[in-house]
């Protein structure tokens, strides 16, 4: 990326850094800012959070304000120092911006020439097109970060924190499950973990983390195919089993939410899932997340849904 942006001619163009939380957009635009200006590269810089000030005035008078004041500073390059060659305003989750503020910022984009725009949203069809058309990387997607890399990266963390602190590669592997390509959410829990000196387990993990267990998942969907298949009695009886463990994981701290979302996880991962539960499960989870959301209880809910699956 930073082959392609030449700030000593002061062509670098927008940008919009588009993908799921947690994967470096922010990171890479200051990565990129650093790369260019050093020392010097949040001297012209503005960030904005387009969530909390989304709304056309925020356009019409900070953006511009900033745009308007010129460059200042200086930053060395091949042994020669050069003046900075334009600001930048890095505008995250700017998918948040009203389509009213978003006119605005295309106007602000054309207009001012100093001033070079860095877009970061979770969702990009939610930006107009004329603001798209105006930025490098529009076409491009921020991927979850891959096991590996992220592994890789929370070794080179832990490491210098021997013998005071021991994280085993298990447990490395653990919080990278846990956190489904999201450094921030990986880098967040490790950070918890480790508050305490000693050896931080697999358990430790677990303990800590409110989420659904695949194993346990596979035990409460066992019970529901099982049930299915039962005499009224007996399916009766599973039936309350099933309730109880979709009960403790409420008391847990689990939304109905997070428990569908647990149960979806591991159809769409489990190639070994049977088919008719597997599409069971696919067929009906959307319309059980659209119950959950608006339900006064959203355990009652995900027993409904259970209920209603047929292997």
């Amino acid at each position: 990326m930073v082959a392609d942006v030449h700030a000593g001619n002061g062509d670098m163009p927008h940008l919009l850094f588009a993908g799921p939380a947690g994967t470096g957009k922010t990171s890479a635009a200051v990565a990129l800012m650093r790369s260019l200006f050093g020392d010097a590269w949040d001297a012209n810089w503005l960030e904005m959070n387009a969530s909390d000030e989304r709304s056309i005035a925020v356009i019409r008078s900070k953006v511009k304000d900033f745009a308007k004041r010129g460059v200042i500073g200086s930053y060395e390059v091949d042994g020669e120092t050069r003046p900075i060659p334009f600001n930048v305003v890095f505008l995250d989750e700017a998918d948040n911006l009203t389509p009213d503020a978003q006119a605005a910022l295309r106007r602000t984009m054309e207009r001012h020439t100093q001033t070079r725009f860095i877009l970061s949203c979770n969702y990009p069809h939610r930006i107009i097109d004329p603001v798209k058309d105006r930025c490098a990387f529009a076409m491009t997607r921020f991927r979850p970060i891959d096991a590996e890399t992220m592994c890789w990266a929370l070794a080179e963390l832990v490491q210098p924190l021997a013998p005071r602190i021991r994280v085993a590669d298990d447990t490395l592997f653990r919080v990278v499950e846990a956190s489904h390509g999201s450094m921030r959410r990986a880098l967040n829990l490790l950070w918890t973990l480790t508050r305490i000196p000693g050896e931080v387990t697999v358990e430790d993990v677990d303990d800590y983390l409110v989420t659904l267990d695949p194993n346990r998942t596979k035990r409460l969907l066992a019970k529901v195919v099982k049930a299915k298949k039962a005499e009224r009695g007996e399916a009766l009886r599973l039936y309350r089993e099933v309730d109880a463990e979709v009960d403790d994981l409420a008391a847990r701290g689990l939304s109905g939410a997070e428990m569908l979302d647990g149960i979806y996880r591991l159809v769409a991962d489990d190639p070994s899932m049977p088919i008719g539960l597997q599409q069971a499960i696919l067929s009906g989870v959307g319309e059980a997340l659209s119950w959950v959301s608006v339900a006064q209880d959203d355990t009652l809910a995900v027993k409904a849904f259970l209920r209603g699956l047929t292997a």
